[in-house]
């Protein structure tokens, strides 16, 4: 049965988690400053609070405290069975044993420590997930259709535990997340679409770059801007397109295009943020679904590797949150994107996408001859 407790204003509903030896008052004072920020106006840095302190409560939850004990003990025994049975000598139809032999093996743990290193910036700063997985993938090699897929796949896990706990904080404007969902995943699915099955991976991928160049050097400042004057947001669901387009075809961004344009308009930060999360789960699974039926998509060794980082380091992001200066954290973000994007716009092969616009030229040319 819910505990209550009386303010001057009103009553806050509080919601009981004590369980696994976790401390039941410090997870309802971190539930008093969620409500608190509810007052305050809404403005990016009540936005980054917000979800700072969501993320804080979330990673004290007793539950996933236990999901992560369970993740490192499943991982440090699948490792066990694919080093100590000899696949050769074993029928690899079966499906456990051959996926095991596959996934489980170093590589994974490099995705594993992507996973832990993104879960812990994105924790701290309340953003970033998808730019920083899809900075360091393509710095990696990876080409962007399966940077984008890998990501949306296991950032499909984060949205989907960051909007139950909004739900559970009734933070939802349903007018706003009507507004936002259809046109979201309709952006979404049509960036996958393109990126997996129309656009050339390789002619596409300095592009890419230059965009999470930019989102990059948007979070390096970020600290150091200063608040601008609100203004009316206008075809929020024009907005919502465009979220879930570049989001698809860069591996992230629905955050900082959406919700940053959204609190421009000073809408309350709870709901505004609550709904924008909520919807980017049906936006990051539209993807997902979109990029594993046109790419015919195999690469679950990074998916599991981001999920499995991210539940391990989710129960230590309070504690790094509190004890990490986020302007430092920014500044850090900030420049491994620019870095990893720099290097793989240096690498990009430039003599396809030199050959690909000179057919392209040839081909106007050739046209406006005929017209």
């Amino acid at each position: 049965m819910n505990k209550k407790i009386n303010t001057e204003e009103n009553e806050i509903e509080r919601i009981p988690q004590g369980a696994f030896g976790v401390d039941e008052m410090d997870l309802y004072q971190l539930q008093d400053e969620i409500h608190a920020l509810e007052q305050e106006e809404a403005t990016s840095e009540t936005n980054s609070k917000f979800n700072q302190t969501l993320n804080r409560l979330n990673s004290r939850s007793p539950y996933i405290k236990f999901l992560a004990g369970v993740t490192v003990i499943w991982v440090a025994l699948a490792f066990f069975i694919s080093y100590t049975i000899d696949f050769d000598q074993v029928d690899l139809s079966n499906t456990l044993l051959s996926f095991i032999s596959t996934v489980f093996t170093k590589d994974l743990l490099l995705f594993i420590g992507i996973g832990i290193v993104t879960q812990l910036l994105d924790g701290i700063l309340g953003m970033g997930y998808g730019v920083a997985c899809s900075s360091f993938l393509l710095g990696l090699g990876l080409t962007p259709a399966y940077t984008s897929a890998t990501v949306h796949i296991a950032k499909s896990f984060n949205t989907g535990a960051s909007g139950i706990l909004h739900l559970r904080f009734r933070s939802l404007n349903q007018k706003l997340f009507r507004s936002l969902l259809i046109p979201g995943i309709a952006g979404s699915v049509l960036g996958a679409w393109l990126l997996s099955a129309i656009l050339n991976n390789d002619i596409i991928k300095p592009f890419i770059a230059l965009y999470l160049l930019l989102l990059g050097v948007l979070i390096l400042l970020k600290p150091f801007r200063k608040p601008q004057e609100k203004r009316r947001v206008k075809l929020i669901s024009w907005l919502a397109v465009l979220g879930g387009f570049i989001d698809s075809i860069g591996g992230g961004g629905w955050g900082p295009i959406v919700t940053s344009n959204l609190l421009q308009k000073g809408r309350v930060t709870t709901l505004t943020v609550g709904s924008v999360n909520i919807v980017e789960f049906f936006v990051a699974m539209s993807a997902a679904v979109t990029f594993i039926y046109f790419g015919n998509f195999s690469g679950w060794q990074a998916i599991l590797g981001l999920i499995i980082g991210g539940i391990i380091a989710y129960p230590f992001t309070s504690l790094a949150a509190s004890k990490i200066n986020r302007t430092a954290v920014s500044v850090l973000l900030g420049s491994i994107v620019i870095f990893f994007s720099i290097d793989t716009f240096i690498s990009a092969d430039y003599k396809i996408v030199s050959e690909y616009f000179n057919h392209f030229f040839s081909m106007v040319f050739l046209f406006n001859s005929y017209v």
